[in-house]
């Protein structure tokens, strides 16, 4: 007898003992189904408005924890098959109480996929709430990234269109240049050809008139249209400016002065 007493060790009894802890959890895991199976059944019978006082009165739960067998009845009553008791758990999930309480925070269709790819079975309490968090934490990464391509398409898309409008507007200021370039030039010719020939001054300096009027008009053209794309970038900056400065003070106080010493010099030039 004292051989066999000194051929257990602190490792065997530790493995008979978790054992007995599995056998447990899974015991407590079919109990807590038919349990939810039963309280299902019981409050499709009972008065609407009563179930809480039922559930106090008759079982002694509360009701969350009577929502919370039920839900196990509700996600693993398939796996059980009709007659089944305690000792007989092959189609009940190979888990523990713990473990299935833990799976629920996992949709049903995704359930399975997870139980197999991280060995669920095997897993301590604590490794298993740290997959699942790591698991939640993927998809909202996930989820943030996909948010933030959203946002950036939304904002491509906004610039696309205002590069669009800018061609359009640089496309019908050409054109306008371009008319204007050729107004010019067919007035030019014809004070030329008044020059040349015996035209009265005043046809000349109405001719020379013109030119110059074009000219002006041509000009203020290009600086209006310049000035609209200034104006429009100089907004944009200032936007950016302003995102940038709780994210990186320093950048911003940099880009923020040497924006104002720009300034600067194109007053003095005006």
């Amino acid at each position: 007898m004292a051989k066999g007493i000194s051929e257990r060790t602190p490792q065997i009894i530790a493995a008979e003992i978790n054992s007995i802890k599995d056998q447990t959890g899974r015991m407590l895991l079919y109990s807590s189904v038919e349990i939810g199976r039963r309280l299902t059944e019981a409050k499709s019978m009972v008065n609407h408005g009563e179930w809480g006082k039922w559930l106090e009165n008759s079982v002694s739960y509360s009701q969350s924890t009577a929502n919370k067998l039920m839900r196990l009845f509700e996600e693993y009553e398939a796996k059980l098959t009709a007659g089944q008791d305690s000792s007989n758990s092959e189609s009940i999930p190979n888990l523990s109480y713990t473990q299935a309480i833990i799976l629920l925070g996992i949709p049903e269709e995704e359930r399975e996929s997870f139980m197999a790819e991280h060995d669920v079975a095997s897993m301590s309490t604590r490794e298993l709430k740290q997959a699942v968090q790591e698991r939640d934490q993927a998809l909202n990464e996930k989820a943030e990234l996909q948010n933030t391509l959203t946002a950036n398409q939304g904002a491509v898309t906004e610039i696309t269109y205002e590069r669009d409008e800018l061609r359009k507007q640089a496309s019908g200021l050409q054109a306008a240049i371009h008319t204007k370039e050729l107004t010019i030039k067919t007035l030019q010719e014809k004070l030329d050809s008044a020059k040349e020939g015996e035209a009265s001054a005043g046809k000349i300096a109405a001719l020379e008139k013109d030119i110059k009027a074009t000219r002006i008009k041509l000009s203020a053209n290009k600086v209006s249209f310049l000035y609209n794309n200034i104006a429009k970038e100089f907004e944009e900056l200032l936007k950016e400016l302003t995102k940038l400065a709780p994210a990186d003070p320093e950048a911003h106080e940099k880009y923020k002065s040497e924006v104002s010493g720009f300034i600067g010099k194109i007053a003095e030039r005006l």
